[in-house]
């Protein structure tokens, strides 16, 4: 499945570095990018996508105005220099808010959010796609059994193989449904459909037993207990 999207903002080169970015994502499908924000609406009028990179302060429209106009019908990720915009950002239901200048691995991670929303939509189960070695790698949220990580690295495990990535827990647990997955320790996140068992210190899953984290038992025992 491939996400469309679009780009908007007033510096080209700005612009640039988002091309760059999405040409090196396999499921971005840029269609075109803006300097204007309101030749940008003329576009969306006519053609539809998924979602739109969007800069907040420009001089013909602010980013947030524009996001306003738009609400409901694409998802927003901003990109500005300005930190002090994320509040307003939020507010109008963005999905995401990268500062400029942006690193690559975080607009994946956005992209990756973006992959994950529309995939449960269209497809009821959902993928994200991690960089594994050379190669990008879709992985199934479903197939997803648990996730370790260690250091920078992280170690999905699913029914039937092993994806390695480099990536913080902290970094997925943005892109992750927070319905379907929860972090029970310090190194660990656990698919809940996988769990077969709650023992005092440990969750059993079909093919191992994962610690339950002391600082992180209230929080498991609220979400699987009620």
């Amino acid at each position: 499945m491939n996400v469309s999207c679009i780009a908007i903002d007033d510096e080209p080169a700005a612009l640039a570095v988002i091309e760059e970015y999405t040409h090196l994502v396999p499921f971005l499908d840029l269609k075109q990018t803006f300097v204007s924000p309101k030749e940008a609406l003329a576009f969306l009028k006519k053609e539809r996508v998924d979602c739109v990179f969007l800069d907040i302060k420009m001089p013909d429209l602010l980013g947030t105005d524009f996001a306003r106009i738009l609400q409901g019908q694409t998802q927003v990720i901003f990109t500005t220099a300005y930190p002090e915009f994320a509040v307003q950002g939020f507010d109008v239901q963005a999905l995401d808010y990268l500062l400029k200048p942006i690193e690559f691995p975080r607009f994946l991670q956005a992209a990756n959010r973006v992959y994950a929303q529309q995939s449960q939509r269209v497809e009821g189960q959902g993928y994200i796609f991690v960089k594994e070695g050379y190669d990008w790698v879709r992985v199934s949220l479903g197939e997803i059994q648990y996730i370790q990580s260690d250091t920078n690295l992280l170690f999905i495990y699913e029914r039937s193989r092993r994806v390695i990535t480099r990536m913080t827990v902290t970094e997925l647990l943005r892109i992750l449904p927070p319905e379907r997955f929860l972090r029970v320790h310090k190194s660990y996140i656990v698919a809940i459909e996988a769990i077969l068992k709650i023992e005092r210190h440990q969750l059993v899953l079909t093919k191992t037993t994962i610690p339950i984290g002391e600082s992180y038992r209230e929080s498991v025992e609220r979400v699987l207990l009620g």
